[in-house]
């Protein structure tokens, strides 16, 4: 990581003071200051100036650890393969796993340690008490973070050697260093400059009051637009539904007032008074059609007919119809029939077509073509009727149908055959357990891969990527609603995150993966 905060004239001290003391008199540091004064920070930035030689141990403490925790985490860090028991003293087990081994130069930094068990800084005071009674004791230096008040009283309790306890304070930044922090650090985290305009600028540093933690805990904020946004404006639902009701009310009036218009233009006109003349009166007896016919029949009706006789002006006599001669009846064993497509030509069936009809009947009805023929008197070789083609055009519809009734399963089964094809889902990736990320160093950063609202998004980024088993998915709130991350690795500053991004593959930058402290981690698990 690169350490901007070396570049200010406060921390630049402080870190040199520490410096100082490390080398050459083996000090017992608390390091004090309000919560976000850059403790942890400070710490880090000192780290990054150690000389090779010196051997850091470090720890984080948090309010679930006990003793017996405290100590297997430290220890581990001494040497390579420790055997001691959790329940002995620290600077016994300390002291039995280094004997014998030459002089080492160490450095023991337990921040939080405020937030440890009551009895941590009487173990550390006693270690290092009894490395002043060696021969050759090991150059060993002990640093403390916590709040003002826990460092001073704890300072007061340690006594009984030489050099008594130290405490070194870190004080707040000053108005200018302020601001040269809050923009090194946004040009780091690569901040566009519209989402620091100079009202949010002057914000940062009132709310920040000189605590670099809560200048990096801000803009933190700002790189992943975690802020709540303003809520849409709501639709006028009332106007609509008004809109609506307004529109069908006129529909339903134009429905009954236009029938209402169409019905008085369709009314019937009334009828011309030429068409209105009564009908004739019908003559009384005998058949219409034979009157005035045969004067046999006339003188037979006698009194009934003299009227009509009498007037041969009246409406009978003009009513009366054409008489025309109806056709002789046939004599013989053969049937006539008489059809008025033919103008009352007589037609002669013979005996042997009738047998045909009333032993062979077709089951369409129609007549067989031989009857047709004799009928109309067609010859057989001449071109059949417009029925024959009609008769056999199904046929020939049907066996072209019949292809393509074939194939349409086939093109079913096809697109079934592709839907069960489809890709198979990714493999579940489970949830890293909190505890897990909870015991990462907060000064560690790793690296951001991708975000996502749904675990499908993440199964399928993990298994496309070939990611399974190396990455750690936790769950957090993003506007309200479950957001996913997939981190990966664990690196000790900013500077090691960022050479291990330009290291990924292409397909994994084109994500636009960033670092992020463990610090932001665990705060975001609690939501």
């Amino acid at each position: 990581m690169t350490n901007k905060l070396l570049n200010l004239p406060s921390q630049r001290q402080l870190v040199d003071r520490l410096l100082h003391l490390i080398e050459f008199n083996h000090p017992f540091i608390f390091l004090s200051g309000k919560a976000g004064s850059g403790r942890s920070t400070l710490c880090e930035s000192l780290l990054g100036k150690l000389p090779e030689k010196v051997r850091v141990v470090s720890l984080i403490g948090t309010p679930a650890m006990k003793m017996v925790d405290v100590r297997q985490l430290l220890l581990p860090q001494v040497v390579a393969r420790p055997l001691f028991n959790p329940q002995d003293a620290l600077a016994d087990s300390f002291f039995r796993m280094l004997e014998g081994s030459k002089p080492a130069t160490l450095l023991l930094i337990i921040e939080r340690a405020d937030q440890l068990p009551a009895e941590l800084p009487g173990e550390l005071w006693a270690l290092i008490r009894q490395n002043d009674t060696l021969a050759v004791p090991h150059q060993l230096a002990i640093i403390v973070s916590g709040s003002d008040g826990w460092c001073r009283s704890q300072r007061a309790l340690l006594k009984g050697r030489a050099m008594p306890a130290l405490e070194l304070e870190v004080p707040p930044l000053s108005p200018p260093e302020q601001r040269i922090f809050l923009y090194e650090k946004a040009k780091e985290l690569k901040i566009p400059a519209t989402l620091l305009p100079k009202p949010q600028v002057e914000e940062i540093l009132k709310t920040a009051n000189g605590h670099p933690s809560t200048i990096m805990q801000l803009l933190e904020d700002i790189m992943t637009d975690r802020r709540p946004k303003k809520r849409q404006a709501e639709l006028p639902v009332k106007k609509i539904a008004t809109l609506i009701a307004l529109v069908a009310g006129a529909l339903l009036a134009l429905s009954y007032l236009l029938p209402a218009l169409f019905d008085g233009a369709s009314k019937p006109s009334p009828q011309d008074p030429a068409q209105t003349t009564a009908l004739p009166i019908p003559v009384a007896g005998g058949d219409p059609l034979t009157a005035g016919g045969s004067n046999a029949n006339a003188t037979a009706q006698g009194g009934q007919n003299s009227d009509v006789a009498s007037n041969p002006n009246g409406v009978v006599k003009d009513w009366q119809p054409d008489v025309k001669v109806l056709p002789k009846s046939v004599e013989g064993e053969t049937v006539t029939t008489e059809s008025t497509n033919y103008e009352g030509r007589r037609v002669v069936i013979s005996d042997e077509v009738v047998q045909k009809l009333m032993t062979e009947p077709k089951v369409s009805g129609a007549l067989p073509t031989d009857v047709v023929d004799e009928i109309t008197g067609k010859s057989p070789n001449e071109v059949p009727a417009s029925g024959a083609v009609a008769t056999t055009a199904p046929a020939s519809t049907t066996k072209a149908q019949s292809p393509v009734t074939t194939a349409t399963p086939a093109v079913a089964t096809t697109k079934a055959a592709n839907s069960e094809s489809a890709a198979a889902p990714a493999p579940k990736v489970d949830l890293t357990p909190v505890a897990t990320l909870n015991k990462k160093p907060r000064n560690h950063y790793s690296i951001q891969l991708m975000g996502a609202s749904n675990t499908k998004a993440v199964d399928q980024f993990v298994a496309e990527h070939g990611l399974a088993g190396k990455v750690w998915v936790y769950q957090t709130k993003f506007r309200g609603s479950p957001w996913y991350v997939v981190l990966q690795g664990d690196y000790a500053g900013l500077a090691q995150a960022k050479s291990a991004i330009r290291k990924l593959s292409p397909e994994l930058l084109k994500g636009q993966p960033w670092p992020k402290s463990f610090a932001q981690v665990q705060k975001e698990l609690k939501q």
